[in-house]
């Protein structure tokens, strides 16, 4: 009973304690912000905190940002609220608490670390909706692609192309295409409307349409074939990164083998015997190998997680 009661105590603290650290992290962030947006101040406005400039260097500042995650979640189309991200947190937090409980029994005041629990459900929760918006956004481009270029063959005007294919289109491309209209509509060229579309998509087939519609436009030109091209060859990258997702899963299902497998000793010695299992979960020696067991499943989640978004067609040595 006294365990469970300093468990839990041990935890309450250690979310107090995180939460205050986000806290001063966000406010001396937010004070960093405005020191850079403002011209004239003394020279000591403008060193900002050393931690902080540190953590942000390094992206650790991002990694354990709610306020990071949260807006990086709505870049991709997706809103996590308060709520939602506190739920996914306490979860990820419990699962640390458990974890702790099971695999590092002799140095159980190691504790306050099950933060760590929620920080990296949060940050697989962000990753997911990553790699779903990336999954998404070939087909949408290449519908984009193959629409305007139909469009534009029939009206042989920018603007009314662009105006006509809207229904079609989804987020995040239709509002794109509608800052480009807007542009276009203020007398601005093909290519200067559409140059914040190209910079924020990494795909080299963007830009590439985009600087063929801009000639086309240029030189009156009712010929649309090289918009098809690109096109076509934009849904052929849609198809190969499906191709490279499918072969991906088998990594994940090795990953995931391995996780079972390495986890599931101290289940192994409760079912042998319970006085077995704390023999051995009691020595330093069982947290000190858990501890290098967990830091690999980490280390090879997050470059299986780089591979999942990973796109090699945006080098541009890769012809497809």
């Amino acid at each position: 009973m006294n365990i469970i009661v300093s468990v839990v105590g041990i935890t309450i603290i250690a979310l107090l304690a995180y939460i205050t650290f986000i806290q001063i992290s966000e406010i001396t962030f937010k004070k960093k912000r405005q020191r850079l947006s403002l011209m004239l101040q003394d020279e000591e406005d403008r060193k900002p905190n050393k931690i902080v400039d540190w953590l942000d260097k390094r992206g650790i500042l991002d990694y354990v940002s709610p306020s990071f995650i949260m807006s990086e979640s709505n870049k991709y189309g997706v809103e996590i609220s308060k709520q939602s991200f506190l739920s996914t947190f306490t979860l990820g937090t419990a699962i640390g608490i458990v974890v702790i409980v099971v695999y590092f029994q002799p140095i159980i005041f190691i504790m306050p670390l099950a933060i760590l629990g929620g920080i990296i459900a949060s940050n697989i929760k962000l990753h997911n909706i990553k790699k779903k918006y990336y999954q998404e956004l070939d087909n949408k481009l290449a519908i984009y692609m193959s629409s305007l270029a139909t469009a534009m063959s029939t009206f042989n005007n920018t603007k009314e192309a662009l105006q006509s294919i809207l229904p079609s289109l989804e987020y995040p491309i239709k509002n794109d295409v509608e800052e480009a209209i807007i542009k276009l509509q203020d007398g601005k060229s093909v290519k200067e409307s559409f140059e914040q579309m190209n910079n924020r998509y990494h795909q080299k087939q963007v830009r590439l349409y985009h600087d063929q519609l801009d000639v086309i436009v240029k030189s009156g030109s009712t010929d649309v074939t090289s918009l098809r091209s690109i096109a076509f060859k934009m849904k052929r990258k849609e198809i190969y990164r499906k191709k490279l997702q499918v072969a991906h899963k088998e990594n994940f299902k090795t990953w995931k083998a391995f996780v079972v497998l390495s986890l599931s000793a101290p289940f192994l010695f409760i079912f042998v015997s319970m006085d077995n299992y704390l023999v051995v979960m009691n020595h330093i020696a069982s947290s000190i190998v858990f501890g290098l067991t967990f830091l690999l499943i980490f280390i090879t989640y997050r470059q299986l997680e780089k591979l999942e978004v990973y796109d090699p067609t945006a080098d541009e040595q890769v012809q497809i």
